[in-house]
């Protein structure tokens, strides 16, 4: 089980990690790292162009507060 900082439960890291529940920035971060799967078209966009940037040896620079 893994609960997350607003104290939502999920089943596991995995099911978190892809759920809707996130905020754009840690799903561009996940994304990024691979941790989580496109879940629409516009993920699978997202994915896409970061993949391109990765390819081109560009970084993912996010702006957390």
């Amino acid at each position: 089980m893994y609960i997350d900082t607003e104290g939502r439960k999920y089943k596991s890291y995995e099911e978190y990690v892809n759920s809707p529940n996130l905020d754009l920035d840690l799903i561009y971060a996940k994304l990024w790292s691979g941790e989580r799967t496109a879940q629409n078209e516009q993920e699978k966009e997202i994915k896409k162009e970061l993949d391109d940037m990765k390819s081109l040896g560009m970084k993912l620079e996010l702006n957390f507060e």
